[in-house]
């Protein structure tokens, strides 16, 4: 599949995901693309069998091999470095790519001169739809996503399960987990922020990308299967953490140190409401206990590791 001279570069970055990397190149390889392209793995030093499974199963796809985990933002630039593409299909590790996928998303960046980037339909693997696109975060948005008022009227979030399924919808941010940027725009942006070391980059991109004069979209016509958070998994804990520590450097990045005061309040505030509230779900629903006591050492965490983030 890795052709000589491809169109679209397809960037794996992984991270002790074995299982799930074969799959996806694998489905890569079931269904491959009417536009020529190439596939480089990025490994972020994995300590499973991943590389040597591999080298293994693909000896043709090259694997550029990280002494340490440098995170997701460095290693997509890694791979870009090396690809040879106009464009670039970033795509996670743990998803299984459909049959036209990847022309979907190509075709429709091709024929759109103001678009900069174009994310896939993810789908859970049970075959349900999984939410892939956000508004630019906010003060009022984060305080609204925070405090689960969503759920009564969508402004921290997209109502995206109701947007139309057969055409392309323009929207703020598309998340990275299958995500294909036009090459020159990479390159005049630079690619990733990668002080951003898990989380929020492709928020932080996104935002450039507009601020620059271009428009993200989704393309719904684009299926992917996203399994979700294998690797960030091994270390729930600290990627809660990371989670927010990206959002604060987004918002100080974008916004400046009094807003980002302003938003490290409100997280304070919210987590202390959640700590507050979580004896009382658990009495109402003994069975969310267990899942409860998570919420309440995750958000123990976030407060008293607020002051130095």
């Amino acid at each position: 599949m890795n052709s000589t001279n491809p169109v679209v570069s397809i960037i794996i970055v992984s991270y002790n995901v074995e299982t799930f990397l074969m799959n996806c190149i694998e489905s890569l390889k079931r269904k491959p693309s009417d536009v020529p392209v190439e596939i480089i793995v990025v490994d972020n030093n994995s300590t499973d069998y991943s590389v040597r499974k591999l080298q293994q199963k693909f000896p043709e796809i090259p694997i550029i091999q990280s002494e340490s985990n440098i995170g997701f933002a460095a290693a997509n630039n890694l791979g870009a470095s090396y690809a040879k593409g106009q464009y670039l299909f970033l795509l996670n590790p743990d998803t299984v790519v459909e049959e036209g996928a990847i022309d979907e998303l190509y075709n429709f960046l091709t024929s759109k001169p103001s678009a900069g980037a174009a994310g896939s339909y993810l789908k859970n693997p049970d075959g349900t739809f999984q939410i892939s696109c956000y508004p630019f975060p906010t003060l009022f948005r984060e305080l609204w996503r925070l405090l689960h008022l969503d759920s009564i009227i969508p402004f921290g979030s997209y109502p995206q399960h109701k947007w139309d399924t057969k055409s392309p919808h323009q929207c703020d941010v598309v998340q990275g987990t299958s995500l294909m940027i036009k090459r020159n725009l990479w390159d005049a942006l630079k690619g990733l922020d990668e002080n951003f070391f898990i989380y929020s980059e492709e928020v932080d991109f996104c935002y450039r990308l507009v601020k620059a004069g271009f428009e993200n979209y989704w393309v719904p016509t684009s299926r992917v299967i996203h399994y979700g958070g294998q690797s960030t998994s091994q270390f729930a804990r600290e990627m809660f953490l990371q989670l927010y520590r990206a959002k604060i450097q987004y918002f100080k990045k974008h916004h400046g140190n009094f807003v980002t005061f302003i938003y490290k309040t409100i997280l304070l505030i919210a987590s202390l409401l959640r700590l507050f509230l979580s004896p009382l779900v658990s009495w109402i629903n003994p069975d969310a206990k267990i899942q409860q006591r998570q919420i309440q050492e995750n958000y123990k965490y976030l407060v008293a590791s607020l002051s130095h983030l």
